[in-house]
């Protein structure tokens, strides 16, 4: 079983009640949604206690990842700390995120981050003997980053290539596509008839097509798909021989050195 895993709210030992029970909450939301992730389950394998609880220097609360019975042997609680800690402080410094930081645990760290011009940098971290081991800070960047992940500048038709991720009906159809190129997901919204289609391709590389909207630095963030299928179908193009004519006469009978001077 795991450490316990501590959020410091802020840098202030005075906090309006309203703001630390914001604050908590989505920091219970961001333990549940990356514990649903690593766990590949809606309600995923833990539940948290509250351990420790103190105000001095600030506000400071401590859970202890507690093991659903059901799931005894596959305890998931260390990966689910690091896997929070490490796609925080990732994301702070680089805007980057992997697999299981999801688009409504982004939204966890964004409300997070807007209590920064309020009540300071908070933290995030987990600690033995006293020592911290693994840190995190959501910050004024934290939350320009999300900003960059999450706030369209562009809308443009487009293509994607990349692993079908996830399928969610939460907000509607969507699933996620891992994008080869950037390296980043991109969220992709379905017809309801295209739900079957997903399904059956959940986990394969995917070439989907679509109206994107773009970051400022032109990477999409989401797509109204259009069309979408296995990137794996081959198609048969035809060979240099097979082309050759295709077009009869180009030059009307001159050389190409002749065709070209004469366009001179």
């Amino acid at each position: 079983m795991a450490e316990p895993i501590f959020m410091r709210v802020g840098e202030r030992s005075i906090i309006d009640l309203p703001e630390f029970w914001r604050a908590t909450g989505n920091f219970l939301g961001l333990l549940q949604e990356v514990d649903s992730a690593v766990a590949s389950k809606k309600n995923g394998n833990l539940r948290w206690r509250v351990t420790t609880l103190q105000n001095e220097p600030a506000p400071l609360i401590g859970v202890t990842p507690i093991l659903l019975g059901r799931y005894i042997g596959s305890d998931t609680s260390a990966r689910v700390e690091q896997e929070i800690i490490t796609n925080v402080a990732s994301l702070t410094e680089r805007g980057e995120r992997n697999k299981f930081l999801s688009d409504a645990a982004l939204t966890r760290v964004e409300k997070l981050a807007r209590t920064t011009p309020t009540v300071g940098e908070s933290a995030i971290y987990t600690a033995s003997n006293g020592s911290v081991t693994l840190t995190a800070t959501v910050t004024v960047k934290t939350l320009n980053q999300v900003k960059d992940l999450t706030c369209p500048k562009s809308v443009s038709f487009g293509t994607i290539v990349g692993n079908l991720d996830t399928i969610s009906v939460h907000n509607g159809l969507e699933f996620r596509v891992w994008d080869e190129e950037t390296k980043r997901p991109v969220r992709c919204y379905l017809d309801p008839k295209q739900k079957t289609e997903a399904m059956d391709l959940l986990g394969a590389r995917v070439l989907v097509t679509g109206m994107a909207k773009a970051d400022r630095y032109g990477r999409p963030l989401s797509m109204q798909v259009e069309t979408f299928h296995s990137a794996s179908i081959s198609i048969d193009l035809p060979t240099i021989e097979e082309m050759r004519g295709s077009i009869p006469d180009l030059t009307g009978g001159l050389s190409l050195k002749e065709f070209f001077e004469d366009c001179d």
